[in-house]
């Protein structure tokens, strides 16, 4: 998937309230245009049927009023009537049929008075009459054993006193004439001739008798009955919309429907369709809105993820972290913002690092200079004390006091070397759940157990808490308590005092003791290796408890005594979770 789609939490919480904003407004606002695009359209697209369909009919009417036109000017010769009673044949000269072949007129016919049929230019036969008086007519012929409909023109001769004949100009309705429609508006035109009570298409296709059908009763009475047209968005078995529109005989019987339609096809199913107009409204502004969403999504997100990018980094303590800078908005402030950040946490972490490196060379060099300043004592005796036993003639007692003393200051030399050995280098812990109180008896019981007697008072109030810590690592730090107390106390009245109590989700467990107690301003130092206050102490007893304290998720300090004597505490976190 390319990255441009992979998005992040807060991108897709960004493209989805953006989508909501811009897609749900977009689809009412899409099915209310649809709606009113689908209905306006079908409006106007019926309206423009309409009109082209009432071309077709004043096209039909165009025929009678040329066939007319061409009665009155025949009627202004002077001579014509006598040339028809002479000879009615001759009177159709081939002028006449010419001129009226030029106005789409293929019918000349002439009537005597009482509409006895004397001419014909096409051998049919009329089925019905026309009114006294009229000029216009559809009237229905027979030709060649089909019914026809003609649209004619009457004109009487003479045309001002009473008629002693009848000139019927006009055309046959056939195929040739569906055909000029269909040039004229461009809309498919068709012309149904009734046969008993059916309508049937004669000329659409040779040899085939398509029947007009599917219409609802509803059409037919107002067809048939209002003589008025009717409109249908599902016209021709559904594939036209179209206006279907009466052809009435001299009796005002419809003797013909004709149909204007428009093929179904194309934009304008669209445009009409509600449906498909709203599906397709929809998904443009599904489209506009995700891209549109992905666009503010990137460029409100994208600096943001920089920025994310960038803190996680120096999270990780990697102060050479730099957010690009693309935009001179208040993001892009921010981005400076944090490079300056970054900057300045280069410099002191460089600084830090100096002085750190500084700090462990002056504590390398303090800790060098203790741990010399207390090997140098033993080793003095113990070179002095060799020197005095190579000379053959010394004292025999002499000798053995000094092998005393060397190995004495030996074993003084090697404890010194293993507290230090275990100060820089103890052992991992090893975890497991305990009662705090646990490790700190066992060592109380291990520090008194010499001679001199020791009053222990114990009050604990910790109940069933536990916590997480390597027993044997406590135990040895309160031993190195222990021992401080008792060396304080130098076995006179010794007496300790060791509670537990829970506060603040921590357990507290202390020991005082009833010595002399500790100085105000030995307290800051009190924990620093090779300090101490004592002639023969190390002065890592208390640095080495600290250590294991800490290594186990503790702390030791160093508390205010309820007495005079000194009182340290160390205090840990409760351990709910089982141990894994």
């Amino acid at each position: 998937m390319p990255r441009f789609f992979k998005l992040g939490r807060l991108q897709r919480k960004v493209l989805l309230v953006i989508s909501v904003i811009v897609i749900v407004p977009m689809l009412v606002a899409g099915w209310l245009a649809a709606e009113w695009v689908s209905i306006s359209f079908e409006k106007r697209l019926q309206q423009w049927i309409v009109d082209a369909a009432r071309a077709n009919q004043n096209w039909l009417q165009a025929y009678q009023n040329d066939a007319v036109m061409l009665g009155r000017v025949l009627m202004e010769d002077p001579t014509f009537l006598a040339k028809v009673e002479a000879n009615p044949e001759a009177a159709m000269s081939s002028q006449m049929r010419r001129i009226s072949q030029e106005l789409g007129i293929n019918l000349i016919q002439l009537y005597t008075a009482d509409k006895k049929l004397i001419y014909s230019s096409i051998p049919i036969e009329v089925d019905t009459q026309w009114a006294r008086g009229q000029t216009e007519a559809v009237l229905k012929v027979l030709r060649k054993q089909k019914t026809m409909l003609a649209a004619v023109g009457i004109t009487s001769i003479p045309r001002r006193n009473d008629p002693r004949y009848y000139l019927v100009l006009g055309s046959l309705l056939g195929q040739d004439f569906t055909d000029e429609l269909a040039q004229l508006t461009g809309l498919k035109a068709r012309l149904y001739y009734r046969e008993g009570k059916n309508y049937y298409d004669l000329f659409s296709t040779p040899g085939e008798r398509i029947a007009l059908k599917n219409l609802p009763a509803a059409a037919f009475e107002r067809l048939e009955k209002s003589k008025k047209s009717y409109y249908s968005i599902e016209a021709e078995d559904g594939k036209y919309r179209g206006l279907y529109m009466p052809i009435v005989d001299p009796t005002g019987r419809v003797e013909a429907i004709m149909f204007s339609g428009l093929e179904r096809r194309g934009v304008q199913e669209v445009l009409t369709n509600q449906v498909a107009l709203f599906l397709f409204i929809a998904l443009l502004g599904i489209v506009i809105g995700v891209f549109t969403g992905l666009l503010l999504s990137r460029l409100i997100v994208r600096p943001l993820r920089y920025l994310r990018d960038g803190v996680m980094q120096l999270a990780g303590q990697n102060f050479n972290a730099n957010v690009p800078i693309n935009s001179n908005d208040e993001l892009g402030d921010l981005a400076k913002a944090f490079n300056a950040m970054a900057a300045r946490l280069r410099e002191a972490r460089d600084e830090q690092a100096q002085r750190f490196q500084k700090d462990k060379l002056v504590a390398m060099g303090e800790l060098s200079a203790a741990l010399a300043h207390e090997i140098r004592n033993p080793i003095g005796i113990i070179n002095t004390s060799a020197a005095l036993l190579d000379k053959p003639d010394y004292n025999p007692e002499k000798k053995a006091e000094l092998t005393r003393m060397i190995r004495e200051e030996s074993l003084r030399v090697a404890g010194l070397v293993q507290d230090f050995l275990q100060l820089s280098r103890h052992r991992q812990p090893k975890f497991a759940f305990i009662d705090p109180v646990q490790p700190l008896e066992r060592a109380l019981d291990l520090a008194i157990a010499g001679p001199n007697p020791v009053n222990v008072h114990k009050q604990f109030a910790h109940g069933d808490a536990k916590i997480k810590a390597d027993a044997g690592l406590l135990q040895q730090a309160w031993s190195n308590i222990f021992t401080n107390a008792l060396q304080a106390m130098q076995g006179k009245d010794a007496e300790l005092s060791l509670q537990s109590w829970l506060e603040d989700n921590q357990i507290f467990v202390s020991v005082e003791d009833k010595g002399p107690g500790l100085p105000a301003e030995i307290m800051p130092r009190l924990f620093e290796p090779f300090f101490t206050t004592k002639e023969q102490g190390t002065g890592l007893g208390l640095t080495i408890a600290y250590t294991l304290a800490e290594a186990n998720g503790g702390r030791l300090e160093a508390a205010v005594p309820q007495g005079k004597g000194a009182r340290f505490l160390m205090r840990f976190p409760i351990t709910h979770e089982a141990l894994a």
